[in-house]
């Protein structure tokens, strides 16, 4: 009886579409899933234990192998004589230097002794102008894992593709990958407006060089430039085609 109690126990993470399997699994990393996070996001990691039984153990979590107490967080839930019990780990406010973390949460009870385990692959995000900014109006957004690469991670690019484009609304076709960086472009007063953009803290440049602030976004106000040049044009034309016995305006 003990032996069956044991093997029926499971441990998995709860639903979480920025968890992914790898590409390619190699023995003894079943365990492990990568997590695809932007700079600034928030992340909360749900781990569950299947099948156990009471008493239950307490759930434990280790950030980069150090352990950190959420024994607050623990719910359980009986069904059939079955017990369930899932804990949360929660992290605010991601950074770039969390790139490649690790988080774990562990189990253990009588024989049973088992981990999960999710590695952080954490986007951060760079904006370039240049010197015809006046003549394009357009910035280019570059998002691209913070301290390593994912090379060959078909699940990692699907998920950040659709994570920029949700971002962004554009399609992920619009998403150009050259070098495991991840670039679309986008008007000025788009990225000023979208709050998402700037909640990742992303690196302003001009010509390749650092700009302090968001002042990289002010080089040209494009969209008022562009707007006087129309009003003027439709003003010239209307007046041209009133001169010649023509009502367009």
């Amino acid at each position: 009886l003990m032996v069956s109690s044991v093997l029926s126990v499971q441990m998995d993470w709860g639903d979480n579409p920025d968890l992914v399997e790898e590409s390619f699994t190699i023995q003894g990393r079943e365990h492990i899933k990568l997590m695809v996070v932007l700079v600034g996001e928030s992340i909360d990691l749900e781990c569950q234990v299947l099948f156990t039984s009471q008493p239950v153990s307490q759930i434990r979590w280790r950030f980069n192998g150090k352990q950190r107490d959420q024994s607050d967080n623990q719910t359980l839930e009986t069904k059939d004589g079955d017990v369930f019990i899932e804990n949360h780990f929660k992290i605010n406010n991601i950074t770039e230097d969390m790139d490649g973390s690790t988080v774990t949460c562990e189990y253990a009870k009588g024989e049973y002794a088992d981990r999960v385990e999710a590695s952080l692959s954490i986007f951060k995000l760079e904006i370039k102008t240049s010197e015809d900014i006046c003549e394009t109006c357009d910035v280019k957004l570059i998002f691209k894992e913070a301290k390593r690469s994912s090379p060959n991670e078909t699940n990692v690019d699907r998920r950040i593709r659709s994570k920029i484009a949700a971002m962004t609304n554009l399609q992920s076709d619009d998403i150009t990958v050259d070098n495991d960086e991840y670039s679309v472009s986008l008007p000025i007063a788009t990225v000023k407006n979208n709050q998402a953009i700037f909640a990742m803290n992303p690196k302003l440049l001009t010509n390749g060089n650092p700009v302090q602030g968001d002042s990289a976004l002010d080089l040209c106000k494009c969209g008022s430039v562009w707007m006087e040049l129309w009003n003027s044009f439709c003003i010239r034309i209307c007046s041209w085609l009133e001169s010649v016995g023509l009502q367009w305006c």
